[in-house]
């Protein structure tokens, strides 16, 4: 068998993603251990007559520890199959709020899932569903809904084939027709085209497709293969056919040189056969949109680069965080639960600091709305006993007294505490004291009762705090 190839397209430059016109049925879904799914099948039904041009599915608040155990297959109100996916690579998915299927979209491959559109991806062939689901053929993309009138109900079915894990769709799904699209970030996907020949005559058929990826153009090492995939059941024609390679996108974002190895799979033959010689991967010269560059000379926008090597920062900003870099005790950390800790990596509090905290201005607010200014920073005058004996009070009124204190240094802004050593007579109570100037305290007390009362020579102890 003789290979020889025609041209390796590059990376697949835009995807397209589905503004949303949606039919929606939101009751939750569980996806049962090894089952098929609580509700099976689940239906959305379109109310009117929507001829239809493109189709899109939404998996809503989709959650499962390995999503390739998972089959979903749905059926149009023509009765019409696409399996959106089976025996794929996917692996732990935490609820994702929307995982949509478009014919546009990337595949799923064992790449992290991103809020992207995904190809429905069937790996190595349809997975028969279980009953009351339609049996095989399925299709595996949108393609024959086409010009379809999406009137009436329809149906989405989804099992879990494997032991071990469960999941759910906590908020149902959606069918999304004829939308308008939107452009999402390129995928490592590539497009492979080739012509197959036997001595020298062009074969058709089937055939499967496998790519490897090395990193030196003739080792065997396993160290050097980075990565391996398989297309099935490529069609060839007349010996010409073309079909698509999904890598692990980290693979070829690792910066390293790599070369394409081809080996392809007959009708009846059980293992590949090698193609030589290995064929370089090249660099795309132009991406409008790329998810990943290592170097860029020019970019109007970027969701994210390193810190290193950049030029022309401003002092302010390449200086802005260094004094926590260079000591990470220092440093700032904002919890899970919306804490800020400084100077410590613990505190239950929502500001726990380990040091002194210093307000220049402002002073500090309260939840009654009071600002304090001020903290009590000396006391000066405690625990000093006065003996005052007041005249005789009326219902209702006040009775005052001036003491003195030598020697005095109050200040007009300190705060006077006064406290009997004995009980106060009944309906006699103190109703402030302050400071009068640098020696004197004035007190005074109230009869708040309905009758005279003549209080007693009374001992107060009296404490200025500033």
């Amino acid at each position: 068998m003789r290979f020889r190839i025609l041209c390796v397209a590059g990376a697949l430059a835009l995807v397209t993603i589905a503004r949303a016109t949606t039919f929606t049925n939101n009751t939750p879904i569980t996806i049962i251990d090894n089952n098929k799914a609580s509700v099976y099948p689940s239906v959305v039904n379109v109310p009117g007559s929507v001829i239809i041009q493109n189709v899109s599915v939404v998996l809503n608040g989709v959650t499962h520890p390995r999503l390739g155990d998972v089959s979903i297959l749905l059926v149009s109100p023509a009765g019409k199959k696409i399996q959106l996916m089976a025996g794929t690579a996917g692996g732990s998915l935490t609820n994702l709020q929307a995982f949509l299927f478009s014919d546009a979209g990337r595949p799923i491959t064992a790449d992290p899932f991103q809020k992207v559109a995904y190809r429905p991806t069937v790996l190595p062939s349809p997975q028969a569903m279980q009953s009351p689901a339609p049996g095989l053929p399925y299709a595996s993309s949108f393609e024959s809904l086409i010009g379809d009138d999406g009137i009436g109900n329809w149906s989405l079915f989804i099992q879990d084939n494997l032991t071990g894990q469960a999941g759910s769709l906590s908020d149902g799904w959606s069918l999304v027709l004829n939308s308008s699209p939107v452009i999402t970030p390129a995928h490592s996907e590539f497009v492979y085209q080739g012509v197959l020949k036997s001595a020298n005559v062009p074969l058709s058929g089937t055939y499967d497709v496998q790519l490897d990826l090395w990193r030196n153009p003739t080792s065997v090492s396993a160290i050097d293969k980075v990565g391996s995939v398989t297309s099935f059941g490529v069609a060839v024609e007349n010996g010409v056919f073309t079909t698509r390679f999904a890598p692990q996108q980290s693979v070829l974002t690792a910066g390293n040189a790599l070369f394409a190895e081809i080996s392809v799979r007959g009708p009846g033959e059980g293992a590949f056969t090698k193609l030589s010689p290995r064929e370089p991967i090249s660099a795309v010269p132009l991406a409008t949109y790329a998810i990943f560059a290592e170097d860029a000379e020019f970019a109007s926008t970027a969701g994210s680069i390193g810190w290193g090597g950049i030029t022309g920062v401003p002092s302010n900003v390449e200086n802005a965080f260094s004094p926590w870099a260079a000591t990470p005790s220092n440093g700032i950390n904002n919890t899970n639960t919306g804490n800020v800790l400084i100077g410590t990596n613990s505190g239950s509090s929502k500001l726990t600091v380990n040091g002194t905290i210093e307000s220049l201005t402002g002073g500090v607010k309260f939840p009654d709305d009071t600002v304090q200014t001020t903290a009590v920073t000396q006391l000066v005058m405690g625990g000093t006993t006065v003996s005052v004996n007041f005249s005789s009070l009326a219902a209702g009124a006040e009775g005052a007294s001036t003491i003195n204190f030598a020697p005095g240094s109050f200040l007009a802004t300190d705060v006077v505490v006064v406290n009997p050593t004995s009980d106060l007579p009944a309906d006699v109570a103190i109703s402030y004291a302050r400071v009068l100037n640098a020696t004197q305290i004035r007190f005074v007390i109230r009869n708040h009762g309905t009758v005279a009362v003549d209080p007693p020579l009374t001992g107060f102890s009296f404490r200025v705090i500033r």
